[in-house]
């Protein structure tokens, strides 16, 4: 998601609200003075590279299920099928949301195109304010201009190298995200689907996580990797009620910080640089 208004938020970025970054900037800058006294050699992050080159595909198949989606929704609003639109509109959003991890920090000009919001012309957000806002399925140019976008990026990724530093970033950025942009109103109102994409959006950390950084994390500071497994478990399970209204809001802001700063050591364990947050 890209927000066109609001925080123009970094996590150590003057903008961003005071709270946030007293506890996340006071952790994280005490973390980064210890460990910058006590180490000896930076590690190694090459085969973290190469392990993110591997991403890739997980990403491609989040894209392919996101790109199916659209184009059949650009047919149910070309036939006028407002329902089957709404259907192919959330099953969309599961494969967009399941790869913001590597979304604005890569292709950070087309996630602006296709998730833009609140103030959306066109991508997902204005579509969803046509189909479940005003009940209109005159979105037929919008929905094209979005398969072309999508179509755009997958091409796009297929060509990128995905990084380490670019996941950690992702990653890092995103998890914060979710408690402080998504966590009141979330990202998709008239739809109904905020609380849904926000459970896609931690599957999609997790992944990174797991399938990235976990080897070389559990290897150098099995502590650490065993404070984030349980800090991601605690977020799986707070995002697991049945309904937005239901959410624990200030919970899901301080653990969102938590992760956030969770990953910031992570990449500190793993030769990287601190997360660039901007965008």
């Amino acid at each position: 998601m890209t927000q066109t208004r609001g925080m123009g938020w970094t996590l150590f970025s003057r903008h961003a609200p005071a709270r946030a970054r007293a506890g996340v900037l006071a952790a994280t800058a005490c973390f980064w003075a210890i460990a910058a006294a006590a180490a000896t050699r930076v590690p190694d992050a090459s085969p973290l590279d190469s392990a993110a080159a591997g991403f890739k595909s997980y990403v491609l198949d989040q894209i392919a299920r996101c790109l199916s989606a659209t184009k059949n929704m650009r047919e149910r609003i070309a036939a006028q099928d407002l329902a089957g639109a709404q259907r192919a509109w959330l099953a969309a959003r599961g494969g967009w949301e399941g790869s913001e991890v590597i979304t604005n920090e890569f292709f950070a000009d087309l996630d602006r195109k296709i998730d833009a919001w609140p103030d959306a012309e066109k991508g997902f957000h204005a579509i969803e304010a046509k189909l479940f806002g005003a009940h209109d399925v005159k979105a037929l140019p919008a929905a094209e201009e979005l398969v072309n976008d999508l179509e755009d990026f997958d091409n796009q990724l297929r060509a990128a190298t995905l990084t380490a530093q670019g996941l950690l970033n992702g990653s890092t950025k995103l998890a914060y995200e979710i408690g402080e942009n998504k966590a009141e109103g979330g990202e998709s109102p008239f739809s109904g689907n905020s609380l849904q994409e926000i459970r896609d959006n931690v599957a999609s950390i997790a992944a990174a996580y797991a399938r990235v950084f976990a080897p070389a994390t559990k290897k150098r500071n099995a502590a650490l990797a065993k404070t984030f497994t349980e800090d991601l478990g605690r977020m799986h399970a707070l995002v697991s009620v049945a309904s937005l209204q239901e959410l624990d809001q200030a919970g899901l802001r301080t653990l969102s910080e938590t992760l956030a700063n969770d990953l910031v050591m992570i990449g500190r364990e793993s030769g990287l640089e601190r997360p660039g947050l901007g965008n």
